[in-house]
């Protein structure tokens, strides 16, 4: 399990940014614009094809008023109805990834459309 401390808004909006399959493996970066109080967060997770899947590390960046969590996950070949979960502060958060949002950036990978 990967937890980190680190500030963000009580009412956290992240958003996807990106995914990339370099280096053995894969990597979803999400943020939120507009964090404001410290909170836990931990416990992130790749929801994909039916499976889930732990981080095997989490950072956070943070410039202003903008959050940035990078996780790294095994190196997935087929992406379908992703998404990553987190834990804020106790609470389970569901960021949707669509296929729309990264299929330009692992075109050479199979993408399945439900």
């Amino acid at each position: 399990m990967v937890c980190a401390l680190f500030a963000v808004s009580a009412n956290a909006k992240f958003q996807f940014k990106s995914l990339d399959n370099n280096g053995g493996k894969t990597t979803i970066v999400i943020v939120d614009n507009n964090y404001k109080s410290s909170s836990e967060t931990c416990c992130a997770k790749f929801n994909n094809d039916g499976k889930t899947y732990d981080a095997k590390s989490m950072v956070t960046t943070q410039e202003g008023k903008r959050m940035s969590i990078t996780m790294t996950f095994k190196k997935m070949k087929v992406f379908n109805n992703t998404s990553v979960t987190l834990t804020l502060n106790g609470q389970q958060l569901n960021i949707p990834i669509s296929l729309s949002d990264i299929a330009n950036e692992v075109g050479r990978y199979k993408l399945l459309v439900p």
